[in-house]
């Protein structure tokens, strides 16, 4: 039973994976006594709270449950010792109410990416980003209707052929993702921007690629479609670094080094974007 569970799991991490979703395995790494599973014995905790798996079953694997969401949430790995006794717990240890005698240490690792990078279009300056970040072992996924182009991508997790707006719509998308737009159409750049910023996906950075006068005419429809007091914080355009160049490959290194400079919390650098960039 361990064994089939196990390749259950494994499988399911697999599809999580290209995805681009989060998760916590939880991993029986010791016990003593009558503790309730074996060591090896896993359980894999999604976003949602759905488990697969087990580490033994009742209050051990309530308790492991809500400690995955709260770790899972931190992006954090942790072995944990919990005394099943009612009495005389060690002070690195989790009470649980038990009364079986045992302990047990569970290892709660962390499954997912650091960094999540969504370009919407494929065209040359997408092509170009996914070279350039391929490298940085982040989770890239592109989105393009044009199957033709999609196929010439390599180097991404995932790639997604549909509609621009169709994208994840069935799907839970983490926060704090990266995205960057860089559709071939004005109006497609425009309702792709919009449903990022309504969809609850939480993104940390938005990159769009475009001229001033684009950016302009793009952040007062938004203002009046969606309110003046919208948060357009996170929204970069136009995009990247101000370093020259205006290649598809130049524009891509400017982009990344944008990315770069979010991601690690360094400011002082000159953005291409319209105002003062808050990091």
């Amino acid at each position: 039973m361990l064994g089939y569970d196990s390749d259950v799991i494994y499988q399911k991490i697999l599809e999580l994976r290209r995805d681009g979703q989060e998760a916590m395995l939880v991993t029986v790494a010791d016990k003593q006594g009558s503790a309730p599973a074996l060591p090896g014995t896993k359980m894999l905790v999604c976003t949602d709270g759905k488990t697969v798996g087990t580490v033994g079953g009742g209050e051990l694997e309530r308790l492991a449950t809500s400690k995955a969401l709260e770790l899972l949430a931190q992006h954090q790995s942790l072995l944990i010792h919990y005394n099943l006794t009612e009495q005389g717990q060690p002070i690195d240890s989790e009470p649980t109410g038990m009364v079986c005698g045992g302990r047990a240490a569970l290892f709660y690792e962390f499954v997912g990416y650091g960094t999540r990078v969504f370009i919407f279009g494929a065209g040359h300056v997408g092509k170009a980003l996914v070279d350039c970040l391929r490298h940085l072992h982040y989770y890239i996924a592109v989105i393009d209707p044009r199957p033709e182009l999609v196929a010439q991508v390599e180097g991404a997790n995932r790639l997604v052929t549909t509609d621009y707006g169709a994208a994840f719509q069935d799907e839970q998308v983490p926060a704090g993702g990266f995205y960057v737009i860089a559709t071939p159409g004005h109006e497609m750049d425009y309702e792709v921007l919009k449903r990022i910023l309504t969809a609850g996906w939480a993104p940390r950075y938005i990159g769009l690629v475009g001229s001033k006068r684009k950016v302009t005419v793009f952040v007062q429809r938004l203002r009046e479609e969606l309110g003046s007091d919208l948060d357009l914080s996170a929204l970069y355009t136009p995009v990247g670094l101000d370093l020259g160049g205006s290649t598809p490959e130049e524009i891509a290194v400017s982009i990344t080094a944008e990315i770069l400079a979010l991601r690690y919390g360094k400011t002082g650098h000159k953005h291409m974007r319209l105002g003062t960039p808050q990091q």
